[in-house]
């Protein structure tokens, strides 16, 4: 009778086990296909191990719709991070079909800090019906409004990179040059000896990079001239441009800069440096720097008052006038009918557009069918003008637009 029993509940047990087991086979199951039915995506990085400290990496996101009875769009950014330095270089479209589309992300990412770091993106779609999309066309081009979309969080795509620190100080990560620009070697005192520094490259330069600090004695103005850094999938692209006046009474020497930099291709370390330069300065007397002749008197000049004067008054002449104008009544533009946009279509893909909001009411699934035969697969039973003679036919029947 114990054995019996036993043997019972051991049966049950495993049942019971067997019962568990099912269920959360089933919720996973279920959980993952929720996940993913919507779409296909993947994700990769250029680079996961051996970066070296703001080496570039570039980082390409790709989805792909697998529902095929709505419009989807898709949304991938980036979370922003002391760790990394992370910017969009181009996000590109396609569609195969009206309910098949795919969408590449294409991210250059820069590392701050060295050590394992997680890079954090957030991924989400967003969903329109074909009513939504048609609304959005309705009417006049005055009246296009935006497409409204139902948004579904899909994934936090997650990146973990390990950073190395460089074994080097350097100024840049990627591959420079370092150009000097001496308008001449000679000069008097108390005249400007111009001279411009000139770095291109592509890669990641550090901002606190300057080619000349000071000199002692001699008084420096300068002036930048930069091409804002363009982001590629390989790194910032450079072009910027540092220009001294240098001021002195007496010879001075403008020493050689240089710049460190490590090229990762190769990973090998290179130094640019520019010549050292010794300036003569000839030096001039003060009083022949000093101008006898007197500046004209102030008095009399009272020609710039007067023209002061009159451009004032041309100004506020001038804004009286524009806001005269905007109380003159605007002819409003007389709004096509609905049934005119579908007759002044030139394009297939333009009579599907302003078809679409007509497709249930009159019917019209079997010209939408071709056109889209036409637009997404180049192939179709019956030419564009037949279908669009046959789509207003329908249209003027059902609902007596003119």
């Amino acid at each position: 009778m114990n054995l019996s029993t036993k043997g019972i509940s051991m049966k049950n047990n495993h049942g019971n086990i067997f019962l568990f087991l099912s269920l959360f086979l089933s919720v996973f199951l279920q959980a993952d296909v929720l996940q993913n039915r919507y779409c296909s995506y993947t994700i990769k990085s250029s680079k996961t191990t051996n970066i070296k400290l703001h080496e570039p990496i570039s980082i390409s996101f790709y989805a792909r719709q697998k529902l095929h009875n709505e419009m989807m769009f898709f949304d991938f950014k980036a979370k922003a991070s002391d760790a990394y330095e992370i910017v969009s270089v181009k996000e590109k479209r396609h569609e195969y079909n009206y309910h098949d589309a795919e969408k590449r992300f294409q991210f250059l990412l820069i590392p701050k800090q060295t050590g394992t770091i997680t890079v954090d993106f957030d991924f989400s779609i967003r969903r329109a019906s074909d009513d939504a999309v048609a609304q959005a066309y309705v009417g006049s081009r005055d009246n296009v409004k935006s497409i409204p979309t139902i948004k579904v969080n899909i994934a936090q795509p997650i990146i973990t990179l390990d950073v190395q620190k460089l074994n080097d100080n350097a100024d840049a990560v990627g591959n420079f040059t370092l150009n000097m620009k001496l308008d001449k070697k000679k000069s008097n005192s108390y005249d400007a000896i111009n001279v411009v520094y000139t770095l291109e490259g592509k890669g990641f330069l550090h901002k606190n990079f300057q080619p000349l600090n000071t000199i002692e004695g001699i008084s420096i103005f300068k002036g930048v001239k930069q091409n804002e850094p363009k982001a590629t999938l390989e790194g910032y692209i450079y072009h910027k441009e540092w220009s001294y006046a240098l001021v002195a009474e007496k010879d001075f020497t403008i020493p050689s800069v240089s710049l460190k930099y490590y090229d990762f291709k190769k990973q090998t370390y290179h130094t640019l440096k520019t010549m050292k330069e010794d300036i003569k300065i000839h030096k001039l007397k003060i009083k022949n720097l000093l101008d006898d002749i007197e500046t004209p008197s102030q008095e009399n000049n009272y020609k710039q008052y007067i023209d002061y004067i009159y451009n004032l008054l041309l100004f506020i002449a001038g804004f009286i006038v524009a806001k005269l104008l905007n109380l003159v009544p605007k002819k409003s533009k007389k709004k096509h009918s609905c049934c005119e946009k579908v007759q002044k279509s030139k394009t297939p893909k333009e009579l599907l557009n302003n078809s679409l909001g007509f497709s249930r009411k009159v019917h019209l699934e079997v010209e939408i069918a071709e056109l889209e035969n036409i637009v997404y697969k180049k192939t179709s039973s019956k030419e564009f003008l037949e279908i669009k003679r046959a789509i207003v036919k329908k249209i003027k029947s059902n609902t007596n637009l003119n």
